[in-house]
């Protein structure tokens, strides 16, 4: 019995209380006391009360590690590491994550967004996404036997941009038509952007521009890839033939008019 204890009877002693009530009074002090008491002969049954709880917080250390991993995971997944941009007539954007699965695809104009309407390409590792796409039916029927298919890769690292580009020109090989793969930087693709074009559009007017001035950016961006390439090389073949420098190449070679569909973009994530 404590100290506590022992002052604590003694002062009921001194109360002048009925005996029943004072016997129950100390016997519940009695039970209480006992009850706090750890047993001294059970050292076993102690033991053996800790175990399964040590076992229960270790599971569900295990288990928060588990999300936690998994949330950082899905983290890694959902980050941007690349941009590859597909041009012919349909002009669509697809990103890559960091381990070559594709995380979103864009049609930048309507007939993008038909060709992405047929073919399941998001969460797809990339290879498989690139051959999805030269096998739809609708991205088939643009490029046609004169086509011109123009890839451009942004990526992040050289490892991962080689990897695209490789398999890219694999999906490419077995295409018809004329194609090209390239490498881009992130600049340009802003560029691009800025203006409401693919880069590899972007890129050829660019070069059509500098060869004949007459050119629009909105000419071409109603062009097919195959009409800017056609006038480009229109242009570097009268400056063969002419003997003429760059700045007086532009005269007369080609039209400003082509038709297609329109290469507007609301590029998210740009």
């Amino acid at each position: 019995m404590t100290d506590l204890e022992q002052r604590m009877r003694e002062a009921y002693d001194a109360q002048h209380l009925p005996e029943g009530l004072r016997a129950r009074t100390l016997a519940a002090i009695e039970e209480k006391r006992v009850s706090a008491e750890p047993p001294s002969a059970e050292p076993t049954f102690r033991v053996l009360r800790r175990r399964p709880r040590g076992r229960v917080l270790t599971a569900l250390a295990a288990c928060l590690l588990l999300v936690l991993a998994a949330f950082g995971a899905y983290g890694v997944y959902q980050i941007p590491s690349a941009y590859v941009d597909i041009d012919v007539n349909p002009a669509i954007e697809l990103v890559v994550n960091p381990f070559g699965i594709v995380i979103d695809a864009e049609g930048l104009n309507e007939d993008g967004r038909a060709v992405l309407a047929g073919a399941a390409v998001v969460h797809r590792p990339y290879h498989d996404a690139i051959d999805r796409l030269m096998k739809n039916e609708a991205f088939a029927a643009s490029v046609g036997e004169d086509g011109f298919i123009d890839i451009n890769v942004i990526a992040e690292s050289d490892n991962l941009s080689d990897q695209l580009l490789s398999e890219s020109s694999e999906a490419l090989a077995t295409m018809p038509g004329a194609h090209a793969c390239h490498r881009a930087d992130a600049a340009t693709r802003e560029e691009a952007a800025a203006v409401g074009l693919c880069v590899g559009r972007y890129r050829a007017a660019q070069e059509l521009i500098a060869l004949d001035p007459s050119y629009t950016l909105e000419e071409c961006a109603d062009m097919s890839m195959r009409q800017l390439h056609d006038h480009i090389n229109e242009c570097h073949a009268q400056v063969t033939v002419g003997g003429e420098n760059e700045e007086s190449a532009g005269q007369g070679c080609g039209s400003g008019n082509g038709n297609g569909h329109g290469h507007g973009r609301g590029r998210h994530g740009a």
